[in-house]
């Protein structure tokens, strides 16, 4: 199975999961998408260099040695296996003839990728249960329509929906799914996509082009009360049927984006969706539709309030294919509500769930090496270091308001943020700092990270003119004092903001903090009615960054570009990236755009966690990678399987506190060490 890019990712989304309910402790989930920016001008302070030297082994931060010993490590395994998507030509309806995709279909003249690498593991046996939380029930259990956006129900549409085509992490390029085959006009405004005869709806209906066209009529109804779907899937004209297995699409813009949101929109049955929107919202609002995925929600595993299970089908159409070979493995994941998140924590000491997220530094770092079952290897504690969207944490700067729309005053502000101190002695050494506004393949490697330097600050300072001092040693000029508020919305938020308040004094800033709801905030944010503000935003799998540092969104309210970014090269960048169908284009066009927004200082830039970190009962088997490259904590057991004998050894060990089991490796670096493999690729190929 390929790991499914959310596509509606603009818009924020209800954090029901445990992925964003532990991480609020060290900035949380906020918007999902890249914050905003500012300016634009090029300094020694960011210019592209090497990263600086970082400290702090427990952020899993390696150095040059750790990196030849992580290669050396990985070396067996970092030619990922490769799959093989498969296809009967004969099969379908023998009234379509082969040019409208029935049998004797060849594919001459359309596009495919049949063979991909996978980070399934293909000999994982299949059965057995994952138990987990929800720390609430979702307004609604719908997959599509309002109040649909919750964690949950998203993890219910990647195990139980499909799209016509699916999107590699690895490769960056279109794999089938639904569609075998694919076509992209010559214009690019027209896509055309070839249905596989043999899928089908759980209830063993076939999957043909008439769902297609239900699913965007739906996602385009206005009744379902959900406006990212007009917004997103009013980029087309309505679909046409061109047969029962053949689907047509016109664009009405050129943006390859466009063919990610169609080719990836998760598809519903017509014969139980072809309805008016409102009608829709009623019938399924707390129940389920047919599926076509390998997993189903059956309607007895629903305990309304109290808990859900999604189970593996038997019958699912592709799970003989080879390309699905080592993916969907366990058989029912069991998803109780426990709405106090203490409390879930010690259901999973107890071994009453299974899977848990650890959120808080305090708890990986001093509680969880203290329990008796992880002492005993019963309760294996993990950290998968990968390229999970990381999103952007720390001060938004209103580039609109003097002095902060000098770069000098921005520059100064960042390097009295000691965000190394703060990890440090905040968060046990958990987290590393920012140095970029994208995530993993996309983040400008060249970005080197700004260190807290009270004299550097000085000295810009001085450069823009604040030389003179009142009364109480804060810098004037003109007479104005060099003074800031920030706003934020989150107590815990607090000693961060006091230390940068405290090292900013230093340095004769006067910084006010000013404590908001978070809908106050968010309103003067999105109004630029603020000077500096505390934010953390979602991150984003594949970037949309015209959201965010587009230039006519600058002096416009109520969007994304909160700090007033403006700059020519990035939005000459931004109409190229819309249009850059080559995988290797996209990605050097985002590294472009990345250091420029960076250098430009449009955020006091904060940390991220640059692991995946859990606890696990010691009765799963997972793939040397752990997970796949973008996965996070809510679906990177999508890769996990249950081991029958580990589970026997487990049972036994609880029922006798005098046995133990075999510790494994707390840290998987993989991933990083794929990253290192394929950045001397790149650098080798480019000589």
């Amino acid at each position: 199975m390929i790991a499914k890019t959310r596509i509606l990712a603009g818009a924020a989304f209800l954090a029901l999961g445990l992925l964003a309910a532990c991480g609020k402790e060290e900035g949380g989930a906020g918007p999902a998408g890249a914050g905003g920016g500012g300016g634009s001008a090029a300094s020694k302070d960011a210019a592209p260099a090497k990263p600086a030297e970082k400290t702090g082994a427990a952020a899993g931060v390696v150095g040059d040695a750790e990196m030849e010993a992580l290669l050396a490590k990985y070396r067996d395994v970092l030619d990922l296996p490769v799959v093989r998507y498969e296809w009967d030509r004969n099969a379908g309806d023998p009234k379509v003839s082969a040019a409208d995709g029935g049998p004797g279909f060849t594919g001459e003249g359309w596009e495919t990728c049949l063979d991909s690498p996978t980070t399934a593991w293909k000999d994982a046996p299949k059965g057995g249960t994952m138990r987990q939380v929800l720390l609430d029930w979702p307004a609604t259990l719908r997959l599509w329509g309002e109040n649909y956006n919750s964690s949950f129900n998203y993890t219910v549409v990647d195990l139980c929906l499909e799209g016509l085509v699916g999107f590699h992490p690895l490769t960056q390029r279109f794999v089938p799914s639904v569609a075998t085959h694919w076509r992209i006009s010559e214009d690019r405004q027209t896509y055309t996509f070839r249905i596989n005869p043999e899928a089908r709806w759980s209830d063993g209906k076939e999957l043909t082009s008439a769902d297609v066209l239900a699913t965007w009529d739906l996602r385009m109804d206005e009744k379902c009360r959900f406006p990212s779907g007009p917004l997103v899937y009013g980029k087309f004209e309505r679909p046409v049927a061109k047969s029962k297995y053949i689907v047509e699409v016109k664009c009405k813009e050129d943006n390859w984006r466009n063919f990610l949101y169609f080719g990836g929109m998760p598809l519903l049955p017509a014969h139980e969706v072809g309805i008016p929107g409102d009608q829709y919202l009623e019938k399924f609002q707390n129940a389920y539709h047919a599926v076509s995925g390998p997993y189903m929600v059956r309607p007895e595993d629903v305990k309304m309030g109290q808990s859900i299970a999604i189970t593996r089908r038997k019958d699912w159409w592709g799970e003989r294919n080879p390309a699905n070979a080592g993916g969907a493995n366990i058989d029912r994941f069991e998803f109780e509500v426990v709405k106090d998140i203490n409390l879930a924590f010690e259901k999973a000491k107890k071994g009453e769930i299974d899977y848990f997220p650890i959120g808080k530094a305090q708890w990986w770092v001093e509680e969880v090496p203290k329990l008796d079952p992880v002492k005993r290897g019963l309760l294996l504690p993990k950290k998968i270091y990968n390229d999970a969207p990381v999103g952007t944490n720390g001060i938004a700067i209103n580039t609109k308001k003097a002095p902060l729309d000098d770069r000098r005053i921005r520059l100064a502000l960042q390097h009295l943020y000691n965000r190394r101190l703060m990890i440090q002695k905040f968060y046990y050494n958990e987290y590393e700092p920012l140095s970029s506004y994208e995530s993993g393949v996309y983040a400008n490697p060249e970005n080197a990270v700004l260190e807290y330097d009270e004299m550097r600050a000085v000295e810009l300072l001085e450069e823009a003119g604040w030389t003179g001092t009142n009364a109480e040693l804060y810098r004037v000029k003109d007479g104005r004092e060099l003074k800031f508020q920030i706003v934020y919305s989150s107590p815990l938020s607090e000693r961060n903001l006091t230390k940068f308040q405290e090292d900013c004094k230093k340095a004769g800033i006067r910084i006010e903090l000013q404590l908001l709801t978070p809908a106050s905030l968010w309103k003067q944010v999105t109004q630029k009615e603020y000077e500096l503000a505390s934010m953390s935003w979602g991150g984003l799998s594949i970037p949309n960054p015209e959201t965010s540092w587009k230039g006519e969104l600058a002096d416009s309210l109520s969007n994304n570009n909160i700090t007033g970014f403006k700059n020519a090269r990035v939005d000459q960048l931004l109409v190229e990236y819309d249009r850059a169908y080559d995988p290797k284009r996209r990605i050097a066009v985002i590294r472009e755009i990345d250091a420029l927004v960076y250098a430009d200082i449009p955020y006091v830039l904060g940390w991220f966690n640059p692991a995946q970190r859990f606890v696990i009962w010691n009765k799963y088997g997972m793939p040397p990678w752990g997970c796949s490259k973008i996965a996070d904590l809510d679906n990177l057991w999508y890769s996990f399987w249950v081991d029958p004998a580990k589970e026997k050894a487990l049972k036994e060990a609880m029922q006798d506190s005098s046995k133990s089991l075999p510790r494994e490796e707390e840290k998987n670096f993989f991933w990083r060490a794929w990253n290192e493999r394929e950045r001397r690729r790149e650098k080798g190929a480019a000589k």
